[in-house]
C-alpha cells in the first residue's frame, strides 16, 4: 500500500509530517516545502512493483535514489519513476487549462549546459520555467487536480538505447510538392537550398512570418467604462519566409511557404501581412502552400543547426509560431536600434533612415521585410563595429530619434525628402 505522508528522499524511508519540520531547518542543508503544502503531496516520485509468488502485484513507496537489492529478483522487481505529470488548473469563468510538469532528463542538460542531471519544469502555454520536484507532486483538490501521471520503468537504458537524437535531417529543406492546385514554378518566390548550402552553426538566416485572425477578441464594457478581455484574439501564422544570410545567392528567399489552415479565417489582415483571402485555400491558391508541420520541421532544424534568426519583432514572431529559440540565436534589429526607455521604431521608419528603402507601401511583404532586416544587420555591424565605438554609435541613435520625433516617426511621401542615407552596404540580390 502506498502511504499517505512525506518521503526522506535523502534515507529512502517512509516518514511522518511532524518529522518534516526538522528536515526543513536550513541549517540542515536541505530545502523541503512547509508541513502545510506536504499535506497534498499524496503520490510518490518513485514507486516499487513486485509480482509475489501468488501472482499477486504489490505496490509501495520508493526513494529516488535507492537501487534494488541483490536479493531482489530483477524479473520480478520494477522500479518506476515519476517523469511527468499534467493538472487541470480550474477556473469556472473560462473552464480552465492544463498544465505540464515535465522532468527534463540528463541528455538535454548535458547538450545544453555541459552538465549530467536532471531538473523539473513547468510547462504553462509559453511560460517554461524550472521548479522544485515536490511542486510536480503537490495537488490541491480546490484548484490543481492531477489528470495525468506519467511513470517510465527505470534503467530502461540498459536494455534500449534512449539516447536522443535529433529526427530532423536537411532534406526538409529540399524542394517539395505545393498543395496548391494551381501553384506554378515559374511563380515561385523562392529557391530551394541545394545540399552544398546547407547552413551551418552561426550561419545568417533573414526571417519574417504574417499571420492571421482566427477568432475576433471577446471584451466587455464595466461600468467604470473599462474594456475588460474576455477572450483575446487567437491568432495563426499564414506565412514564413527565411532568405539565404550569406554567399552569393545572399538575400534570396530558400523558404517562402504559406500555411494551409482549415480553420475559419475572420480576418486575413491584409494592410499588414500581405495575405490575401484565397491565398491559403489549396483550391485556388497560387502560392506554396504547405502544412504547419512541414514548415515547423524546417525551423526547428534550422534552430537545432545553431543559425542566427536576422528579422524585426522576432520576439513576438516566434510566440505567435509557438516555437522556443535560444536568445544567442536572435538577432533583433528592434533592439538594435533601440534607446533604453524609448519607443520602439518601426522596421519601415528604419529602412527609410538608415537605407533609403521605401517599404511596406500598400502592404507588407514577408521577403522584403526580412531582407530590409537583414540590410539593417549589415548596416549596424558598419556603425558599431564589434562596440569598439559605442560614444559614435549613441549619437547615431540620437539623430535617429530626433528625426523620427520632427516627422512623428512617419516615413516622408515620395519626393518630398530624402533620408539622411548613409549608404547601404548589402550586397544585390538575385532577382526571382
Amino acid at each position: 500500500m502506498m502511504k499517505r505522508g512525506g518521503f526522506d528522499i535523502t534515507k529512502g524511508k517512509e516518514i511522518s509530517l511532524g518529522e518534516w519540520k526538522d528536515l526543513g531547518n536550513p541549517d540542515t542543508g536541505h530545502s523541503y516545502p512547509s508541513v502545510e503544502e506536504l499535506k497534498n503531496i499524496w503520490i510518490p516520485h518513485a514507486i516499487k512493483m513486485r509480482l509475489t509468488k501468488s501472482k499477486e502485484l504489490d505496490v509501495s513507496n520508493w526513494s529516488e535514489t535507492d537501487e534494488l537489492s541483490p536479493t531482489d529478483d530483477p524479473e520480478s522487481v520494477y522500479i518506476y519513476d515519476l517523469m511527468a505529470t499534467v493538472v487541470h488548473i480550474l477556473d469556472s469563468r473560462t473552464g480552465g487549462s492544463l498544465v505540464g510538469h515535465i522532468k527534463v532528463g540528463e541528455t538535454y542538460h548535458q547538450r545544453k549546459e555541459g552538465v549530467t542531471h536532471q531538473q523539473w519544469y513547468l510547462f504553462n502555454d509559453f511560460l517554461i520555467e524550472p521548479v522544485d520536484k515536490c511542486e510536480a507532486v503537490q495537488f490541491d483538490m480546490s484548484w490543481k487536480v492531477p489528470a495525468i501521471l506519467y511513470y517510465a520503468r527505470r534503467n530502461l537504458n540498459s536494455k534500449y538505447n534512449l539516447v536522443i537524437k535529433n529526427p530532423i535531417e536537411a532534406s526538409v529543406l529540399l524542394a517539395e510538392a505545393s498543395l496548391a492546385r494551381k501553384q506554378r514554378k515559374c511563380h515561385a518566390t523562392f529557391i530551394p537550398l541545394m545540399l552544398s548550402e546547407m547552413p551551418q552553426a552561426g550561419d545568417l538566416v533573414g526571417l519574417d512570418a504574417e499571420f492571421v485572425t482566427l477568432n475576433e477578441e471577446e471584451a466587455e464594457l464595466r461600468s467604470d467604462g473599462t474594456k475588460s478581455t474576455i477572450k483575446p484574439s487567437q491568432m495563426s501564422v499564414a506565412r514564413i519566409t527565411c532568405v539565404r544570410g550569406q554567399g552569393p545567392n545572399e538575400g534570396v528567399p530558400f523558404i517562402d511557404d504559406y500555411i494551409s489552415t482549415q480553420e475559419q479565417v475572420v480576418d486575413y489582415l491584409t494592410q499588414y501581412s500581405g495575405i490575401k483571402p484565397g491565398d491559403l485555400d489549396a483550391k485556388i491558391s497560387s502560392k506554396h502552400l504547405t502544412t504547419l508541420k512541414s514548415t515547423y520541421l524546417k525551423l526547428r532544424f534550422l534552430i537545432d543547426v545553431g543559425v542566427k534568426f536576422v528579422g524585426h519583432g522576432l520576439q513576438k514572431d516566434f510566440r505567435v509560431i509557438n516555437l522556443m529559440v535560444p536568445k544567442d540565436q536572435v538577432i533583433d534589429t528592434v533592439y538594435l536600434f533601440h534607446i533604453p526607455r524609448k519607443r520602439m521604431i518601426s522596421l519601415r521608419f528604419l529602412a527609410w533612415y538608415f537605407l533609403d528603402l521605401k517599404i511596406q507601401g500598400e502592404t507588407h511583404d514577408s521577403i522584403e521585410d526580412a531582407r530590409t532586416a537583414l540590410q539593417l544587420y549589415r548596416k549596424y555591424l558598419e556603425l558599431s563595429p564589434q562596440g569598439s565605438e559605442p560614444e559614435e554609435f549613441r549619437k547615431v541613435l540620437k539623430g535617429l530619434y530626433e528625426k523620427g520625433r520632427k516627422l512623428d516617426w512617419k516615413v516622408p511621401e515620395p519626393d518630398s525628402q530624402s533620408s539622411p542615407k548613409h549608404g547601404a552596404v548589402f550586397p544585390p540580390v538575385l532577382a526571382l
